[in-house]
């Protein structure tokens, strides 16, 4: 508990200063301004006149430090380690510069720069993330921001200096200078005199290299982003072939998936990272002895890059494990699962889905399993993609990921393709099923169907499905995570976070069909409801670990479901 109030603290002190870090940045901005010198001197502080010639580059450079500072800032925030070395570059410079030409305004900078310097010393070891490769939406935001930056300081340079220049009058003509000077590089075209061309042509030096900066920023996504090879993706599927018992554990094959592999032996974990949360699809996948370690490990990574924790629809097979090491966890739904030896159509539970089956059956409709790593069909593969295309357009959300698979036939490794047609051969729908458990046990993942298809189309490509595996040995099958399904459990005190989970289960249908997707699902009438699982570090549920489960699904995040909401 000591430990925890001693970090808070020192967290605190390090956000005060980041603020005054910010503070720097515009006072600095602040001082460097055409008119700075009349309203110091107004207030009876000693201040050196702006428009000395030996003062522009000095005053520019500080402006530059303003800057820097501000936008570092945000970096110092996120904990990097790149973002703590610069501002301390840049800290250094700024407190040389006003030690040099120090004045009555300049002796609360330089004590307060000393004190920031010393904390971000002290507290070096809290500054260790590695920089996120940002999106190319946010990397081409950065850089025109950063450019814009650039021509309002040179028009702020060329605005004092406008003695030296023909044809500047005001702000607007200062602006033009400038874009004139980043873009033809003409130093010398309206400058009077030699004052003007050297301040010209440190200007475009200056521009050009933060220029540089942001277009290395905005290729960065592109040229930088850590390339998943081959090599990896094999070991991954070697990995989740051997050990993956979570029904979810093969979806670390899919692309929207970063992966932390095991160091000397066998293991990796397929997460994502949403808002500075590590996002975790199901459990991590190592051998039963390799997991404390393995889970060490990661959980090091994590707080070295100052992600919280989220593991999303795990098991009960290392829940135990979790909370040792410090984890909380909530039951987050429960997975429909048939034993298929025990699984028929038999009895009255399951006589709704008998019955479809039944009016499929009478339709002419059959099921065959399409393999498309003994043989590729072109034609097969256009129609399960014209079928998936007809689906999606009539879905009012887009399409989820990261707890569910996409269609998987560029890579198949072992997905299992099923398709159904009609008298007339004609295409209706389909279901990609993904083993687990060492190919024991086999998950729906991927179900589709055309909008006109009769009743029973999908009924009949689960049953047909597991009957096959049922066939050949396998022990479970399963149709999904029924998401805040029963996730009060016996004989434990309710959480505040299952009372949320309970509430938005019955009242936010509308937004998630939680209760209709229960009862489709019901209807099969499964042998088992396993239960499944959150688990979180630190502990506790905060609104960014429930954003968090959003936005991982859904890349539009909230809106996407709240718009048809509002529209409707």
């Amino acid at each position: 508990m000591i430990n925890d109030k001693t970090q808070n603290i020192r967290k605190i002190i390090e956000n005060i200063t980041i603020l005054l870090i910010v503070f720097s940045g515009i006072a600095n901005i602040i001082l460097s301004m055409p008119y700075a010198p009349f309203i110091f001197d107004k207030i009876g502080l000693y201040y050196e006149s702006l428009v000395h010639p030996n003062l522009q580059f000095y005053w520019l450079l500080r402006r530059i430090i303003g800057f820097i500072l501000i936008f570092i800032s945000y970096g110092l925030y996120k904990r990097m380690r790149f973002a703590w070395l610069i501002t301390i570059i840049t800290l250094s410079v700024s407190v040389t510069l006003n030690i040099i030409r120090i004045h009555n305004f300049h002796l609360p900078m330089v004590i307060g720069e000393f004190f920031i310097i010393g904390v971000l010393i002290v507290c070096q070891n809290d500054f260790r993330r590695k920089s996120d490769t940002p999106s190319v939406k946010k990397a081409a935001l950065f850089s025109l921001g950063s450019i814009l930056l650039v021509l309002i300081n040179s028009s702020i340079g060329f605005l004092t200096l406008k003695d030296h220049y023909n044809g500047l009058n005001g702000f607007g003509d200062s602006f033009i200078q400038s874009i004139q000077l980043l873009f033809f590089m003409d130093t010398s075209a309206a400058a009077t005199t030699r004052l003007g061309v050297i301040y010209s042509d440190m200007t475009m030096t200056f521009n050009w290299i933060f220029v540089s900066v942001a277009l290395i920023y905005v290729l960065k996504p592109i040229i930088y982003d850590p390339i998943v090879t081959k090599y990896d993706k094999e070991q991954v599927f070697k990995i989740v072939s051997k050990y993956g018992q979570n029904p979810l554990s093969y979806l670390a094959l899919e692309n929207d998936k970063k992966y932390f592999f095991a160091k000397g032996y066998e293991g990796v974990i397929s997460f994502a990272v949403v808002n500075d949360v590590a996002v975790v699809c199901g459990d991590i996948i190592c051998s039963d002895d390799d997991a404390p370690i393995f889970l060490a490990e990661f959980m090091g990574f994590c707080k070295e890059n100052n992600y919280s924790i989220l593991l999303l629809d795990v098991t009960e097979k290392f829940l135990e494990l979790y909370k040792t090491m410090g984890f909380d966890s909530t039951k987050y739904g429960e997975d429909a699962c048939f034993l298929l030896e025990e699984y028929n159509l038999k009895g009255g539970k399951v006589a709704k889905v008998r019955a479809a089956i039944n009016h499929a059956n009478k339709a002419g409709i059959t099921v065959s399993e399409y393999k498309p790593k003994q043989q590729r069909d072109i034609e097969i593969e256009k129609e399960i993609k014209d079928v998936s295309r007809e689906w999606l357009a009539s879905k009012k959300s887009s399409e989820l990921s990261f707890m569910m698979g996409g269609i998987g036939l560029e890579e198949p490794y072992n997905r299992r393709f099923f398709v159904a047609r009609d008298a007339s051969k004609k295409m209706l729908g389909f279901a990609v099923f993904i083993p687990y458990d060492g190919q024991k046990s086999y998950l729906a993942d991927v179900t589709r169907r055309r909008n006109n298809a009769p009743q029973g189309v999908m009924e009949k490509l689960i049953y047909d499905g597991f009957m096959v595996f049922k066939e050949e040995g396998a022990t479970w099958g399963n149709i999904g995570l029924i998401p805040l399904a029963n996730v009060r459990e016996d004989n434990v005190r309710a959480k505040l976070t299952t009372i949320l989970f309970e509430f938005i289960y019955e009242n936010l249908n509308n937004v998630y069909g939680f209760k209709p997707l229960h009862h489709a699902k019901e209807k099969y009438a499964p042998t088992h409801w396993q239960s499944r699982y959150l688990a979180y570090y630190p502990k506790l549920f905060t609104p960014q670990l429930a954003y968090a489960i959003v936005k991982v699904q859904n890349p539009k995040g909230v809106r996407d479901y709240i718009l048809p909401m509002l529209k409707k």
